[in-house]
């Protein structure tokens, strides 16, 4: 009996136990929801901002200074108009702000009304129009709606991190990059990237209600993202008139860290990149990874890539030489590591006839490439259509071999296939499973 009494009272004790720890955590929870509700809610117009509907307070920087007011879980309607050159997380400067979200909670800065006339962040003469860094440790902040125009360096630019600092969560939605050059008649606002970023992690740039749009930019990359620290999303952009790549991922090893992460590109449709008069028109290839990312993955998927097909744009390479470069190439650069995989799905890349100046796709450097589906790779000029280990020249450096490479019988190829600068064998087209013709 005493036993039975006994073990009645150690259960009950244990009921008691878990109802308090569960209350506790059903507390806690509605207490972070209670937070996160009361979060001060921000509206800024070109001249002023209010938290939590109070009385406007006129500002020469309202976004920056309306910031310093955010929380976790805090909304920043933004009224159309133009916005002066931003600051996240450099601790101190009438231009800047240092607050930070949460993983659950962050921070969105978004337009207040959808349609065209969308608030724009301005660059101006100055060198970048966003400027984030990590002096003062900020993350998780979401951007909707904005367009952004870049000064003479970038359109959005994440300082390069030492030790083990991170720019972590940053998200761009439905945003734009709009440059301001003409590459034809070589006037207007000088740019350098559309986005650069060093030491990034959990961050993605979509077009979700529409694509985004990243335009002419004179110098360089649409995305020139460096040692990557954690996940990389691009989706759903539409870019054209850069003057080099639409993307390059690289992790040079004197810049900090291997790269790591699942780096995705899908659903892009990009046209005539590469056409900086700087590099003689002949900047890279549109989308370029390069080495020392031995734990990183790359998928490039649903993408397109034009080049040659707008008659206007054809006087921008050199006499005697056919317009355009590439559209994707995977190499070492000067690395001695390569990168993990490679898997390229259900793309659609092709030059005008008369245009490209080296193979159209150029895989090495990887521990494994993987194409799969319905890629379809039509090459112009130069003729090669897929080239594999391509040897130095033709725009690339001798490079690192890929080790194991899958091509899908499903691949469509106009042009030649190469394997180290010759046309691949049938033993070894069959080896990586193409039809062997």
């Amino acid at each position: 009996m005493k036993k039975i009494q006994l073990l009645a009272l150690c259960f009950g004790a244990l009921l008691v136990s878990n109802a308090s720890a569960l209350s506790t955590e059903t507390l806690g929870s509605a207490s972070a929801a209670t937070e996160i509700a009361r979060a001060p809610q921000i509206r800024c117009t070109p001249t002023s901002y209010s938290v939590d509907g109070g009385v406007p307070v006129e500002s020469a920087n309202p976004l920056a200074e309306g910031l310093r007011f955010a929380e976790p879980g805090s909304i920043v309607e933004v009224e159309s108009g133009d916005y002066p050159v931003m600051r996240l997380g450099f601790g101190r400067g009438e231009t800047n702000a240092d607050c930070s979200g949460t993983a659950f909670a962050p921070i969105t800065i978004r337009a207040a009304h959808a349609g065209p006339n969308r608030p724009r962040i301005l660059g101006g003469g100055k060198s970048d129009a966003l400027m984030i860094d990590q002096v003062k440790p900020i993350e998780y902040i979401t951007f909707q709606g904005i367009e952004i125009q870049p000064g003479y360096r970038s359109g959005v630019i994440f300082y390069q991190q030492k030790g083990a600092s991170v720019h972590r969560g940053f998200r761009f939605v439905d945003c734009d990059i709009i440059g301001q050059w003409d590459h034809l008649k070589a006037t207007g606002q000088e740019s350098k990237w559309g986005v650069y970023g060093q030491r990034l992690a959990d961050f993605e740039w979509r077009g979700v209600t529409r694509p985004s749009v990243i335009r002419d930019i004179k110098n360089e990359h649409g995305f020139y993202l460096q040692n990557s620290a954690g996940d990389v999303t691009i989706e759903n952009v539409e870019a054209t008139r850069l003057g080099r790549t639409f993307v390059q991922f690289t992790a040079r090893s004197k810049d900090g860290p291997q790269g790591i992460g699942k780096v995705i590109v899908r659903n892009c449709r990009i046209t005539d990149t590469c056409i900086g008069a700087g590099d003689a028109y002949k900047g890279g290839s549109a989308f370029t990874v390069s080495g020392n990312m031995p734990k990183a993955e790359f998928l490039f998927e649903g993408n397109s890539y034009r080049a040659g097909f707008d008659p206007t744009l054809k006087k921008l390479t050199p006499e005697g030489k056919p317009y355009g470069t590439g559209a994707l190439v995977v190499w070492s650069e000067n690395e001695t590591v390569r990168v993990g995989k490679v898997v390229l799905r259900d793309n659609d890349f092709r030059m005008a006839a008369d245009s490209g100046d080296r193979p159209l796709v150029a895989l090495s450097a990887a521990q494994e490439v993987v194409l799969e589906g319905a890629n379809h790779f039509e090459a112009g000029a130069f003729g090669v259509a897929l080239s594999i280990d391509p040897p130095r020249g033709n725009g690339l450096p001798n490079p690192l071999s890929a080790i194991k490479v899958r091509l899908a019988a499903t691949t469509e190829l106009m042009g030649r296939v190469e394997f180290e600068g010759k046309p691949a064998t049938q033993a070894q087209r069959k080896a990586w499973g193409l039809d062997g013709e």
